[in-house]
């Protein structure tokens, strides 16, 4: 199949560039001595532990949570949708868009699921992103490098070009001044556009707050500066709690980054003043009007798969990444059409961009197991990988070199051309 070639063509090219390689040793190496000091000074295994039970305990009623989560959501004021796919979760952000041509985002796994950004800029509107390494990325055209850091694979001589390029001079290759330009550029940016949109580490089902956990604190400047503001979640993204929600706050900053936190850990709700004869009124200095959109693409039926249902648990940490022989040579380039990369996005690709789509991807896994030890949730990805490997075989979809060894082992008793014997 052409797709394999391709795929296999790429990764054996980005492989011989030594530049990106350092840098995902240099990422790999600073993640690890970070996530090892956070181990041994919090009880971080422990309440990864209680947080995996409470998320396979409540698999079973995500939807009934997701009902909750969106009564009290309307509660409060906001406007609660539904999308069943991607066209029409981008269809709900361009409508609700009101003609404006610029957004400001925070980085969302979701919105680079669905296709967001290039959707809307097809039909004239700017999307322009807020986070450091996501913004970079954006100016790249690189997919992401890793599900919560988007860009600790790119060198800083590759950064510094593509800042320079949007600063209109030529800046520093040093960390600290590019992050510099961003700040400038970002604190000016959200002066201007009027509509926010950002993704949601969580949803308390009890309460329908929305948590946002980052260390820029972009999130603070989109989420309350904009006019209007949009929220993308996966239906999965829903807790049964707020007791939930925070003791998930507690355990993905050690499993994303190493750090022991996020510096920036809250919630977002319809702002409100009652502070006039106890009188509320909303909305008060926070946007006029607050949308959030619950994204299925594939997650009902993902919910109905004995095997794949387990994904679902997933915090999307990327801790796995780090410990993975593929990524630690090719890095964000190991995955398939969406930006669900590794073994542990096999089966998000399938369920959210199909068969086909996922077919190099599952393909490049070597299936070690190495991702299953290190999960917080312990989600056992290899054995989701060998069941959409099943679905491609009865599919046609394998790999010619693959096609060629199987062959060779019913005629011959021997994967190879030859027999040995």
């Amino acid at each position: 199949m052409e797709a394999f070639d391709r795929h296999f063509e790429k990764l054996l090219s980005v492989a011989e560039d030594l530049e990106h390689r350092e840098a995902i040793a240099r990422a790999t190496a600073h993640y690890e001595e970070r996530k090892r000091r956070s181990l041994s000074r919090f009880k971080v295994e422990a309440w990864a532990e209680e947080l995996r039970e409470i998320r396979r305990g409540s698999l079973d009623r995500l939807l009934d949570y997701v009902k909750q989560a969106m009564d009290a959501l309307k509660e409060q004021g906001i406007e609660v949708h539904w999308a069943k796919d991607a066209r029409e979760a981008n269809e709900l952000v361009a409508e609700l868009l009101s003609g404006e041509k610029e957004l400001l985002k925070v980085k969302s796994l979701a919105s680079e699921e669905i296709g967001l950004n290039e959707y809307l800029e097809e039909r004239g509107v700017k999307v322009w992103e807020t986070d450091v390494g996501a913004l970079l990325m954006q100016l790249l055209g690189w997919k992401p490098s890793h599900p919560t850091g988007v860009s600790i694979t790119v060198p800083r001589r590759r950064a510094a070009e593509a800042y320079s390029k949007l600063a209109g001079r030529r800046l520093p290759e040093d960390p600290k001044s590019l992050v510099g330009f961003v700040r400038e550029f970002v604190r000016r940016k959200v002066t201007e556009v009027k509509v926010g949109l950002s993704g949601a580490n969580a949803i308390a089902a009890d309460t329908g707050l929305i948590y946002l956990l980052t260390n820029e604190a972009n999130d603070r400047l989109v989420t309350t500066l904009a006019e209007k503001y949009i929220v993308i979640a996966g239906i999965e993204k829903v807790m049964p709690d707020r007791y939930t929600c925070e003791l998930y706050s507690k355990v993905i900053p050690v499993y994303a980054t190493g750090a022991p936190f996020a510096s920036f850990t809250g919630t977002v709700g319809m702002s409100r003043s009652n502070d006039i004869e106890r009188v509320t009124v909303s909305p008060a200095s926070g946007p006029s009007e607050i949308h959030v959109i619950f994204l299925d693409n594939g997650r009902t039926e993902m919910l109905k798969d004995p095997v794949f249902k387990e994904a679902l648990v997933c915090i999307k940490c990327g801790g796995c990444l780090y410990t993975c022989p593929v990524w630690r040579v090719v890095g964000g380039f190991f995955s398939g059409e969406g930006p669900y990369m590794g073994g542990f996005g096999v089966a998000w690709t399938l369920f959210t961009r199909g068969v086909k789509a996922v077919a190099p991807q599952a393909y490049t896994c070597t299936l070690c197991g190495r991702c299953r030890e290190v999960c917080p949730m312990k989600v056992d990805a290899p054995r989701m990988v060998l069941k959409a490997r099943e679905i491609l075989a009865r599919e046609g979809l394998v790999p010619e070199a693959l096609r060629r060894m199987a062959e060779n082992i019913e005629v011959k008793g021997t994967p190879y051309e030859a027999r040995l014997w």
